[in-house]
């Protein structure tokens, strides 16, 4: 009896094997099924990401006048100058992703402004296609406008980027890059529509078409750029200087559905020490709003964290003779729409630390003898101003 007894508990022993080792393979298996819900989970999150980045621009900057050269006056402000961005892009898939940039600018009380919000899918590695609200790609630093920290100058020169004051669209695009040996080629191809505060009024473009090309061999970069496009553009700015009193109505429509067409090209070089930078644009537009032939150079050394700088650049409209008319019946002709000016500038960028850079700059234009130079039509009637010089010192940085 006693053998029995001790014998009993090995028996039970052997008959639970098979229910324990039962029990051990389920929760092996429960575990690896966890392990595994775990494992998508932190792939999944890995596969979508979401990242910030930002830039911010602030500084100071005085003119001699009011001529108001890039809208600066004897009277600018530390505000003027100032803007905060922050973009943030989405991964919608690995192929697809979601871009918005918002930007509050301290002239308008920081309140925050989309400048861009897009859609953007790549089918291949070449080629990708965007809708949505996008720069519209004129000029070689339209994507980095108001990225100061991406320019070698305080401002980009305005005798290029002033005449056009427009600076997005909504509608879509299409890049194709192709890779050579030591170079490569992107070109693409855009469309949609834009309507926003111009120079001296509203500004409406329908239906905008345009290719630009762009070829770099990472130290020389070439760009051309055509697009057109069916203008609305009202000068209202300049009709609301007329007194009310006066016994007349004041045409202000400069293009009613005129068709306006846009040229560029601009080429730079960049070693690592020279920096020379340059474009040339024409716009055209049918009706009174005047065409434009537009130039800049600007050539950039740089010295260790220093980079002095000097820029010249030309802006004129090309149809004068169209415009013999009077804007405002016996008292402003049409000849106000035309313009002529001469820039030079000298500076500095210190780049103090990275993603910080600290810029200080002196413009002088002159060369306004023919109409106001796009400049503060205001002050440029009741003043005999033929020159402005403009001091800048300024602070960008990108994180």
């Amino acid at each position: 009896m006693k053998k029995l007894f001790t014998a009993a508990p090995l028996a039970l022993a052997i008959a639970a094997t098979p229910a324990l080792a039962q029990s051990t393979e389920d929760t092996l298996e429960r575990m690896q099924q966890q392990l595994n819900a775990m494992q998508q989970q932190l792939n999944s999150a890995k596969d979508t990401g979401i990242r910030f980045n930002g830039f911010f621009s602030t500084g100071f900057a005085r003119a001699s006048n009011d001529a108001g050269y890039a809208g600066i006056t004897d009277e600018s402000e530390v505000a003027d100058l100032s803007l905060f961005a922050l973009q943030g892009t989405f991964d919608v898939t690995q192929k697809s992703q979601i871009v918005m940039q918002l930007v509050g600018r301290g002239v308008d009380d920081w309140e925050p402004q989309v400048e861009w919000a897009y859609l953007s899918h790549r089918p291949t590695n070449n080629l990708q296609i965007r809708a949505g609200k996008m720069r519209i790609p004129f000029f070689m630093y339209s994507d980095s406008l108001e990225v100061g920290y991406a320019q070698p100058w305080a401002r980009p020169p305005q005798s290029v980027y002033g005449p056009i004051a427009v600076t997005s669209y909504v509608g879509a695009d299409a890049s194709y890059n192709l890779n050579f040996d030591n170079s490569s080629l992107t070109a693409t191809g855009f469309t949609g529509f834009t309507d926003e505060d111009g120079n001296s009024g509203d500004v409406q473009l329908r239906n905008v078409a345009g290719v630009n090309l762009t070829w770099t061999d990472y130290v020389w970069t070439v760009r051309g750029v055509a697009a057109t496009a069916e203008a609305d553009i009202d000068a209202t700015r300049l009709a609301a200087l007329v007194p009310p009193n006066l016994p007349y109505t004041v045409e202000s429509q400069l293009a009613d559905g005129d068709r306006g067409n846009f040229f560029g090209f601009g080429a730079s070089y960049d070693d690592g020490n020279w920096q020379i930078i340059g474009e040339v644009t024409r716009v055209e537009v049918d009706g009174r709003f005047a065409d434009t032939d537009s130039a800049y150079l600007s050539v950039g050394h740089r010295f260790g964290s220093w980079t002095p700088y000097v820029a010249a650049g030309w802006t004129e409209s090309k149809d004068d003779n169209e415009r013999t008319g009077d804007f405002i019946p016996g008292v402003v002709s049409e000849s106000i729409l035309n313009y002529q000016r001469n820039e030079y500038s000298i500076g500095t960028r210190w780049d103090i630390t990275p993603g910080v850079a600290i810029k200080a700059d002196v413009t002088h234009v002159r060369g306004l003898d023919k109409g106001y130079g796009n400049l503060n039509t205001e002050h440029m009637l009741f003043n005999d101003t033929d020159s402005t010089n403009v001091y800048t010192v300024k602070i960008d940085s990108a994180f």
